[in-house]
């Protein structure tokens, strides 16, 4: 690539001078933006110098800004390349051939496009989706666009955090990882933060049930057994179901997480997603194990408490033999 210091040599005035020739045409600067703009190149190429790249560009770009040339636009590119923001980098360059298109030579021309051919290999496509229209979209805290995003975004290979925001809603991120060439979908779902809450049903009051007269029918059927807490026991089994098939699944995404770590190409992304799954469903399956030992002791009581009422209240009967005579006592 060629270097930044075959450009230094320029008289930036020269180069601004040539700026009225390029394929966009922009409003000739007045003298005080030019002037400015000088001050701010000549302070870009010191800071180049320096190896201080990040306030180098700021002053290229802010002298573009005042009096634009495509000349700035290599210098741009150049620093930007330092940085390794590939994506700027390429965009700087297609915009140079763009604005110079009628003053590059032929050799100039071939030269930047082989630039732009290796960069095409260091960036990346998002086609980012976001489920509320007009929410401001960023990537790495760069603005890139309102949703609905008319096309993919251009972003350099690697690890990109994109964040969607609009007011009165719930910021919705999400980072992925991009290799050179990619095409990554990053669908952003925003929830609002005033969701209107659905009225409670009123509730229905349980109608009173009569007493059933000792004995009758009616009282072992709504028990199944006189005395016999069914219900806890219920509840203490579907709780137990409940912890067993959560501790089969926190099993299989222990499994499958080891497996994504031995396996090539699985991303940090997908590690960290699997990892939290696996310790979601042991905690979830830990909390109901604990939840049925508390049931199961809770029916226990019950059903000895029961069953030591129903001794208190059976009827007791004691029969006795003497001579002669038959003797019945009893308690009922």
């Amino acid at each position: 690539m060629m270097h930044l210091s075959r450009w230094l040599a320029l008289v930036l005035v020269v180069a601004l001078g040539a700026g009225g020739a390029s394929a966009a045409p922009r409003r000739a600067p007045n003298k005080a933006n030019l002037e400015e703009a000088q001050s701010r190149y000549q302070r870009g190429k010191e800071l180049y110098a320096e190896n201080d790249f990040q306030a180098s560009l700021l002053e290229f770009q802010r002298a573009y800004e005042l009096a634009p040339s495509y000349r700035l636009l290599y210098n741009i590119a150049q620093v930007q390349y330092q940085l390794q923001d590939y994506a700027g980098a390429l965009r700087s360059f297609q915009q140079y051939l763009l604005e110079g298109s009628t003053e590059l030579s032929s050799q100039r021309k071939d030269e930047v496009q082989r630039e732009i051919d290796k960069l095409q290999g260091r960036v990346a496509y998002l086609r980012i989706t976001v489920s509320k229209p007009g929410a401001e979209i960023t990537v790495d805290d760069v603005s890139v666009g309102i949703s609905p995003l008319p096309e993919t975004v251009l972003v350099s290979a690697g690890r990109r955090r994109v964040v969607a925001s609009l007011p009165g809603h719930l910021p919705a991120s999400r980072t992925v990882d991009v290799a050179g060439r990619d095409t990554a979908n990053v669908a952003l779902e925003l929830v609002s933060t005033s969701a209107p809450q659905q009225p409670a049903a009123p509730v229905a009051e349980a109608p009173v049930a009569k007493p059933a007269a000792p004995g009758s029918s009616s009282e072992v059927a709504s028990t199944g057994q006189r005395g016999f807490p069914l219900v806890p026991w219920i509840a203490t089994g579907g709780l137990a179901v409940a912890s067993g098939v959560t501790g089969v699944l926190a099993l299989s995404a222990s499994n499958d997480l080891r497996k994504q770590r031995e396996a090539f190409g699985a991303t940090r992304t997908q590690l960290d997603e699997a990892s939290q799954k696996t310790r979601t469903l042991a905690l979830t399956s830990d909390v109901l194990l604990a939840a049925t030992a508390v049931a199961a002791g809770v029916s226990t009581f019950l059903t000895l408490t029961s069953q030591s009422a129903d001794s208190a209240s059976s009827p007791r009967v004691q029969v006795g033999v003497g001579p002669g005579s038959v003797g019945v006592a009893g308690a009922f």
